[in-house]
């Protein structure tokens, strides 16, 4: 019977254990799109006010962090920037890469849910 108690009285701080860093892992989870979320608009605040330097580092961040909308950007302004901008932005050849593949994975994603859609 000892032992019986002792296995329920082990088990039961294992459960409760686990249910307490469930929400403490959501909550987290929450945080960081959060953060991103606020990354995100500043880096959108700062190009529509021109500064440009700001809002490339921003995308660039994002962008490293896996966001594919920031990667779009930040190629660009990679890209085009003395034509569209005034100004040379860097990205290292790895980083470039890593953005592409960002933006090329979306987008097969966004051609695999239509396929679906249509049948194919």
């Amino acid at each position: 019977m000892r032992f019986t108690f002792m296995a329920a009285l082990l088990l039961g701080l294992t459960v409760a254990t686990l249910s307490e860093t469930l929400p403490a892992q959501a909550l987290k989870a929450e945080l960081r799109v959060a953060a991103q979320s606020a990354r995100q608009a500043r880096a959108e605040h700062d190009f529509r006010a021109g500064r440009f330097a700001s809002a490339y580092a921003g995308f660039a961040a994002l962008a490293d962090a896996g966001h594919v909308p920031s990667a779009q950007v930040a190629l660009l302004m990679v890209r085009h920037g003395p034509a569209l901008f005034g100004s040379d932005w860097y990205a290292t050849p790895a980083q470039q890469v890593r953005w592409n593949a960002l933006v090329i994975n979306a987008a097969r994603g966004r051609l695999d849910i239509e396929d679906s859609d249509r049948g194919d």
